[in-house]
């Protein structure tokens, strides 16, 4: 990564020190200034930050001659050492999000009217919290590019915390440096939190969440909760965006209570099968099934939890048990020949599982690789149908791109740039509300980087946060399924459903570490053998 040179260190050190000066100058004047008379101190108190205002005028230039290549692994601009910070510090200083008073467009933007190099370079602002110690420049990213056979991920170093590599995004600083560099915005985390408080209003007292809200609403009933029946989903439905903003059960802050509830309630609910679905509708059991799964790993793999280790792999298993031998897919039933939707979820929950470090067994992902073959809809594996012999749907099609990705496409895969800009134009120009299909495509084409996602990210990013129900009614920071207009399946998930798919989109920043690298780490260490899922 490159770094600035050492004879502009000492300016780019005397800059932050300056501007936290600034700062506490202007919230916190001295005390002895309060012997003076109010229009003298404000004088005196007023001279002395144009004073330190020009200096810091003067050093500006010095240390922008330095202007570097960015290139994939762009250095983060000087400005993050002293605004950026993660919500995991704020947990102990309060809710910093301020309510904004410029309007955001609607999500059928026109994206031709936007300018990806403002769009996707925010300024992300001092509210995020208290500056960082270390600086991003100094942070090492390693983490593995693809769901590898038999293998578990690194462990790497940020300042003095070892964390799984997979998850280190999450992390304080590499959160926020994550954030300006692949798209997010101070908007976007600000729809997350309202997001994040609504799941936590919603928690039964059980620990569990539902995909009907209604009987867990707390401040008057939010409207429009006709849904299906899965507990066990909408728990690892609701574990996953919390998860996913850097929160854990081991860790102090505000949500630390809610998931480690959540967490207990899914392993009292774990039959000894392994399998986590209680009773609903029955074609949500592998569904359901699939995201407790993953909410489970993800939560051992940021945390290391013993407790978490024996559930998340009893888990596992049962997806491994589940899988169709003839066609290497999944369905509704265990066993059943599969379809490309319900597929797509056991894959991530198999993904995260390897991420956690437990081990797939390479005939599992094999017969991944098989049922992906024959998903697809042309000679190439561009597209892909929602079952074999099947029309190819661009729905689909993005969920099985990003499965192809998980198991080791390059971004130069002929198949995957055809079938990736397929996806983009119909992205572009259709007018429906999926959430389903907006979730998986986001996360395939911020992998895949370039244009497309920059104009792709700025249309579902501000359309999002557009969407998100604002006001002081129960349903504030939610995203309603019937309104702007009707989802094509949140109208029967539900509002639980709609608002945890949707703050997993504004996640896509951080979530995961950028799946692609220009250069390749060295080999990763195979796991314990008790770590096996096998």
């Amino acid at each position: 990564m490159p770094t600035l040179p050492k004879r502009f260190r000492p300016l780019r050190r005397t800059r932050i020190a300056l501007r936290r000066a600034i700062l506490r100058l202007d919230q916190n004047p001295p005390f002895w200034t309060r012997n003076l008379t109010p229009w003298s101190a404000s004088l005196l108190t007023h001279l002395i930050l144009i004073i330190l205002i020009a200096i810091l005028a003067f050093l500006n230039p010095l240390a922008e001659q330095d202007n570097g290549d960015p290139g994939f692994q762009a250095r983060m601009a000087d400005q993050l050492t002293d605004d950026l910070t993660s919500l995991d510090e704020l947990d102990q200083s309060g809710d910093p999000f301020t309510r904004l008073d410029d309007p955001t467009p609607s999500l059928p933007i026109d994206p031709t009217a936007l300018d990806p190099e403002i769009v996707n370079v925010p300024e992300l602002a001092a509210r995020f919290g208290p500056e960082l110690q270390a600086s991003p420049l100094e942070m090492v990213v390693e983490r593995p590019d693809r769901l590898i056979l038999g293998q578990a991920p690194m462990a790497t170093q940020l300042g003095s915390q070892a964390q799984i590599a997979p998850f280190s995004g999450r992390s304080a600083a590499m959160k926020a440096a994550l954030l300006r560099r692949e798209g997010g915005t101070a908007e976007s985390e600000e729809a997350v939190e309202r997001g994040l408080q609504w799941l936590l209003r919603h928690q039964g007292p059980a620990g569990n969440w539902s995909l009907n809200c209604l009987p867990h609403c707390t401040e008057g009933p939010c409207p429009g909760n006709d849904s299906m029946n899965s507990d066990t989903g909408a728990t690892g439905l609701a574990l996953l965006p919390i998860l996913g903003a850097g929160h854990s059960h081991v860790e102090p802050g505000r949500y630390q209570t809610s998931i480690a509830r959540g967490l207990t309630w899914l392993k009292g609910a774990q039959q000894p099968s392994g399998e986590l679905f209680l009773g609903g509708e029955g074609n949500s059991r592998m569904y359901s099934h699939a995201i407790a799964t993953m909410a489970l790993c993800e939560a051992y793999g940021v945390s290391r939890d013993v407790e978490l280790l024996q559930p998340a792999r009893q888990a596992v298993r049962f997806i491994i048990m589940a899988q169709n031998q003839q066609d290497g897919g999944w369905r509704y039933q265990p066993g059943d020949a599969g379809d490309t939707s319900v597929f797509g979820w056991q894959m991530l929950a198999l993904r995260s599982a390897s991420l956690a470090g437990i081990s797939i067994p390479d005939h599992v992902v094999a017969a991944c690789q098989r049922y992906l073959d024959s998903a697809a809809s042309d000679p190439q594996g561009a597209t892909y149908g929602y079952m074999p012999g099947r029309k190819p749907s661009p729905v689909m099609t993005a969920e099985a791109l990003l499965c192809r990705q998980y198991l080791g496409w390059r971004r130069t895969t002929p198949a995957l740039r055809t079938g990736a800009a397929q996806v983009f134009k119909d992205l572009m120009t259709s007018g429906d509300r999926n959430i389903y299909y907006w979730y998986y495509a986001t996360q395939m084409l911020h992998n895949l980087g370039g244009k497309p996602w920059e104009q792709w990210n700025a249309r579902i990013r501000e359309g999002l946060i557009a969407n998100q129900v604002k006001g002081e009614g129960c349903d504030r920071g939610s995203w309603d399924p019937q309104s702007p207009q009707p989802d094509r399946w949140g109208r029967n998930a539900g509002r639980h459903y709609m608002t945890c798919m949707s703050i997993l989109t504004l996640e896509v920043y951080y979530r995961y570490l950028p799946l692609y690298q220009e250069r390749d780490l060295r080999p990763m260490s195979p796991p314990p053998p008790s770590d096996a899922a096998d």
